[in-house]
């Protein structure tokens, strides 16, 4: 049976950003005219490319990928994120990583499950998981160069609106998100139970977080976050958390 795999969305090109990093900026159509900035990491480890948040690309950018090595293992670390998964497990019969209720997209199933502290298909790297929310969220730290903090929707930082259309940009500021870095204001709704303080129930999982040492950070939406990113993203979570 044939299966109709979502097409791939609007993209740029593979950036390199650290030597054995790279980011493909994509987008992803949230309604009518309303875009959204959607990015995947590329970790390279030897040969092997880990696929961070994937995106589906054009069959050309798609030749491109695969001269920076071979497609080993695909990371979902969002909830909501997941749509292009299914193509990358069929078409290059990789290992595919996902939390064990992270079932917003079913397919595919897990081959590994993720879990903080557990196995990483990053050689040395470690998963770290927002245990409080509502839903599954996870990170990924990589070591080398200052140390890396690959984010899905938690924490995003955002220089500018490009790659969003103008009713995307106009929803996200309606959100809640603003230029620099956040703690994503809907999805910290979103991720607190009902009946739970807004203002302190997921500090505890942030400020676990604050223990990885990382200088950069890339997020599956906005942009790159280089050299200062464990500062901004203390300041973010004093921002969002008062007083504590």
């Amino acid at each position: 049976m044939r299966i109709a795999y979502p097409p791939a969305q609007p993209h740029g090109k593979i950036r390199r950003l650290l030597p054995e990093f790279f980011c493909l900026p994509g987008s992803t159509k949230l309604a009518p005219a309303t875009v959204v900035k959607r990015n995947m990491g590329i970790v390279r480890c030897g040969d092997d490319l880990i696929l961070v948040n994937p995106v589906r690309l054009r069959p050309a950018v798609e030749e491109k990928l695969l001269d920076l090595g071979n497609i080993r293992h695909a990371v979902r670390l969002g909830y909501y994120h997941g749509c292009d998964d299914l193509y990358y497990r069929d078409k290059f019969n990789l290992t595919f990583w996902r939390q064990l209720n992270s079932t917003f997209y079913p397919a595919p199933a897990a081959d590994q499950w993720l879990r903080e502290g557990g196995d990483c298909p990053v050689p040395g790297g470690y998963f770290f998981e927002f245990s409080r929310g509502r839903f599954p969220e996870a990170a990924l730290w990589v070591p080398g160069d200052g140390g890396l903090l690959l984010t899905c929707d938690a924490l995003q930082y955002w220089e500018n609106w490009c790659g969003c259309s103008w009713c995307g940009k106009n929803l996200l500021r309606l959100s809640g998100l603003r230029r620099g870095m956040q703690v994503a204001p809907i999805w910290r709704m979103r991720m607190t139970p009902e009946g739970k303080d807004l203002a302190h129930w997921l500090l505890a999982d942030f400020q676990r977080l604050l223990r990885l040492p990382f200088a950069h950070l890339l997020s599956a939406h906005g942009d790159f976050c280089p050299d200062t990113a464990h500062e901004q993203v203390a300041r973010a979570i004093a921002k969002s958390f008062p007083g504590e």
